[in-house]
């Protein structure tokens, strides 16, 4: 009687490592890439893969097609060209993009993204939501960066001089200038760095922006179920 106990012990015990290790491998961070996607290092190209992969976690990488970022609790498009890299932590994610654009899907419990550009840092506060997820981009062009929400809500954004409101159909840019020069701030905001020009904007044609990517639901569920960019 003892042994069948002991027995039906270890088999739950077993079960349960079973259920938990399918759990974690299902929330590994993955690339999904529709064409090649090279690794860079020091400037030079020092890896290439073409199929779904493990993300290569704070690499530097280009996406010569679109490409899909999936993690635990947010969802990437990537689109061509783009340098970039991703790094999930445990109290956020850091995004460094170079050059490029990425788009994300974003719920309230999505852990904060900050985003690290040539332009400036800035990292996701709080997310008021509309619709159950918001959807927003960064893109990066020379000196300057854009951080705009598509849809689904409001969300707040911290600088280096404070934290600015980005509501659906609104933009953040940011510019680096000279950093020998004060610059004004447009948009009505205040107590901006002297090197870094934030304006405000509105997201004329977010479908032309978005390059085609359909924001609609993702059958992997990156994002709590909630709908995301479409996979690539």
């Amino acid at each position: 009687m003892l042994g069948k106990r002991k027995k039906t012990l270890m088999m739950k015990v077993f079960v349960v490592f079973v259920s938990f290790a399918f759990a974690t491998a299902g929330f590994a961070a993955r690339i999904i890439p529709t064409g090649k996607v090279s690794i860079i290092k020091d400037g030079k190209v020092v890896g290439e893969f073409s199929q779904e992969a493990p993300l290569p976690e704070g690499a530097l990488l280009r996406c010569e097609a679109k490409c899909a970022i999936q993690l635990d609790d947010v969802y990437m498009v990537v689109e061509p060209g783009t340098v970039f890299s991703v790094t999930p932590m445990a109290d956020r994610h850091e995004l460094l993009v170079q050059e490029g654009t990425v788009y994300y899907s974003a719920t309230e419990s999505t852990r904060p993204i900050q985003f690290n550009t040539p332009a400036g840092n800035a990292t996701t506060r709080k997310l008021t939501l509309t619709d159950g997820e918001l959807r927003g981009y960064v893109r990066v062009s020379g000196n300057t960066t854009e951080l705009g929400v598509i849809g689904g809500g409001t969300m707040m954004v911290e600088t280096e001089s404070g934290e600015l409101a980005i509501t659906s159909g609104k933009q953040v840019t940011m510019t680096l200038t000279d950093p020998a020069k004060s610059v004004a701030a447009t948009g009505g905001e205040e107590g901006l760095s002297t090197n870094t020009k934030y304006a405000l904007g509105g997201i004329a044609g977010a479908v032309a922006i978005a390059g085609g990517v359909a924001l609609a639901s993702s059958s992997s569920g990156g994002s709590g179920g909630g709908g995301s960019p479409a996979v690539p």
